[in-house]
């Protein structure tokens, strides 16, 4: 029971650790207040950003996490909100140091 919690402990701290970097990038590029954005709901439907902005979020990604994203992961179940994106980031970013990662 202890190595789950320790499991669940590092993923939670990696998954705060992506949503904070995460933000920081969208209100940087964006020129959106923290406050503005809610993070379950669309950043498309709420206006933060359109389709070229979805392209940057790939590309940001891309640049800091292990991975590469391709055009048929950029879809509403990946990047429909902040915490799909963190969910997505957390899910195949091998780098994220889960114990639970492969």
């Amino acid at each position: 029971m202890k190595t789950n919690m320790n499991t669940m402990n590092v993923e939670t701290i990696y998954k705060q650790k992506v949503q904070t970097q995460l933000l920081e990038f969208l209100c940087r590029q964006f020129l959106v207040e923290e406050q503005d954005i809610e993070l379950n709901e669309s950043l498309v439907d709420t206006g933060i950003i359109d389709s070229m902005g979805l392209i940057e979020i790939a590309s940001y990604i891309e640049t800091n996490y292990a991975f590469t994203v391709t055009e048929e992961m950029m879809n509403r179940a990946n990047f429909g909100s902040v915490i799909k994106i963190v969910d997505f980031i957390n899910k195949h970013d091998a780098s994220n140091g889960s114990p639970t990662k492969k």
